[in-house]
């Protein structure tokens, strides 16, 4: 989910912009340091990991931790990242990154001087789910299933936490049994169970909304040729993850036949296309929380959804543009292989000037030839 920028910003991204980047670090028992000294770093982003968003910095050499308690400490510190794109007017306009919780901090340094400290992040995902259940445990009768992902989160990091609900999703989560794994078996299956996903946005809200697909606007234009945007493309075709046909079924405990549903690739023009020299290929997932046929058909077709195209794989150096999230869409024009949409799986923006933003896309067919 992509960030807004505004009409300036816009502009400056579209040609030689000048860059910062600000750190604003909130630690529980040293307090909030507006602004720390890094020298470099970068922040990721992957749709297809369950810990969405990480990233590393180098942070001033100052600031090493002498006790656990201290600034840039991995028992409890967080760091919220900002990219600042130069305007004309000579203002900065900062987009938020990521807020991610300090998961390691390390230094090698001679003995007589300092050196810069790595210090690896990680998003609140993690810490649900590091949080497992000491005994099986229900989830509440009548509740919603997005409800049901917002308790669960908020018993973990504090009723604190913001709820972005994209999917006005009114279905009632019927009661299943968590066996241990907060997050995997439960927020997750809860989100796939109304055709959605769970994430933390750049400002650790839990964002809970709809697969992304081809259907929605591009979020920007990518291009080659002169004043173009486009650096360096790879293309990878495999059949590694890719499937034509989905089935999604419930599960049921009171011997009761389970309700199932069937999504299949039935465009002839697909590559992909069920029967067609790709040949058959299913993928099955079962959830208790999938109870009748149409809730079955909503999972089934939101799995084909994201799972349509990944064969057409394509790795691209472009300019930073910063406001750029996993699950946006992009309009890809390329002089040579034509022009195609594609969905953003993963992501990487770079925390230094003069380096290459790395977005590894998805696309229902091939881009079209010349």
């Amino acid at each position: 989910m992509g960030w807004p920028l505004s009409i300036e910003a816009q502009q400056a991204i579209a040609g030689s912009f000048v860059m910062d980047v600000k750190c604003t670090v909130y630690s529980p028992i040293y307090g909030v340091l507006e602004d720390l000294p890094i020298s470099g770093g970068q922040v990721d982003s992957d749709a297809t990991s369950q810990v969405r968003r990480t990233g590393q910095i180098t942070a001033d050499p100052r600031f090493w931790n002498r006790s656990p308690g201290q600034l840039l400490s991995p028992f409890g510190s967080a760091v919220q990242i900002y990219y600042g794109i130069g305007l004309r007017s000579g203002d900065f306009e900062y987009v938020p990154l990521a807020y991610l919780s300090i998961d390691e901090s390390s230094r090698e340094r001679p003995v007589d001087g300092g050196a810069d400290i790595p210090v690896k992040l990680v998003d609140f995902s993690q810490r649900v789910a590091e949080d497992r259940f000491d005994a099986p445990t229900q989830t509440v009768d009548g509740a919603t299933a997005v409800a049901e992902i917002a308790r669960l989160v908020r018993d973990t990091l504090g009723p604190g936490i913001a709820l972005v609900d994209l999917t006005g999703s009114t279905q009632i989560a019927p009661v299943i049994e968590i066996e241990r794994e907060r997050w995997a078996d439960g927020v997750e299956k809860l989100a796939d169970a109304i055709a959605g996903e769970a994430f933390f946005d750049q400002i650790n809200r839990l964002t809970v909304r709809p697969q992304p697909t081809l259907a929605d606007p591009p979020a920007w234009s990518i291009r080659t040729g002169p004043g173009g945007n486009l650096l360096r493309i790879t293309d990878t075709l495999s059949r590694d993850g890719v499937y034509n046909r989905f089935i999604a079924s419930g599960q049921r405990s009171d011997g009761a036949e389970p309700v199932y549903a069937v999504s299949t690739d039935t465009d002839p023009a697909s590559p992909t296309y069920w029967g067609g020299p790709f040949g058959k290929k299913s993928r099955f997932m079962t959830s208790p929380l999938l109870t009748d046929e149409d809730q079955c058909q909503a999972a089934a077709d939101a799995q084909r959804e994201r799972g349509r195209g990944v064969s057409a794989s394509i790795s691209m150096k472009v300019v930073v543009n910063p406001a750029l999230a996993d699950g946006d869409v992009l309009d890809v024009q390329d002089d040579d292989a034509g022009r195609s949409l594609q969905i953003i799986d993963k992501l990487s923006t770079p925390l230094e000037p003069e380096t290459e933003q790395s977005i590894v896309t998805r696309a229902i067919t091939l881009p079209s030839e010349s």
